[in-house]
């Protein structure tokens, strides 16, 4: 789990430093991420037109559903917020969503 991450980290970090500051436009260009926590992945991506946030959905196989492990935690939720932060943005809040994932908001320079 740890390579799709550190991959996705480089591309969104070469994105963040290319000397331009975040925009609606660079922030909706960012390519959907897979985040993987101690129990769960989830992918994280730009909502648009709604600032600096990305969802965090579960990620499922379609041999793995979230019945049989139960939602994830919030903390799980919070960790994967945290680790999507793309560079030069800092995880600001969480908020849950009835599908089981979450809207993260990141304060960006």
């Amino acid at each position: 789990m740890r390579i799709p991450f550190i991959a996705s980290a480089l591309l969104l970090g070469a994105c963040a430093s290319s000397g331009a500051s975040w925009s609606a436009s660079s922030w909706d260009g960012l390519v959907p991420q897979t985040i993987g926590t101690q129990n769960y992945a989830f992918i994280a991506a730009p909502m648009a037109g709604q600032g600096f946030k990305l969802k965090l959905t579960l990620k499922t196989d379609g041999s793995f559903g979230v019945a049989s492990a139960g939602p994830p935690a919030e903390k799980e939720l919070e960790d994967a917020a945290i680790a999507a932060a793309p560079e030069g943005c800092t995880f600001v809040s969480l908020v849950l969503t009835p599908d089981g994932g979450a809207e993260a908001d990141y304060d960006c320079n």
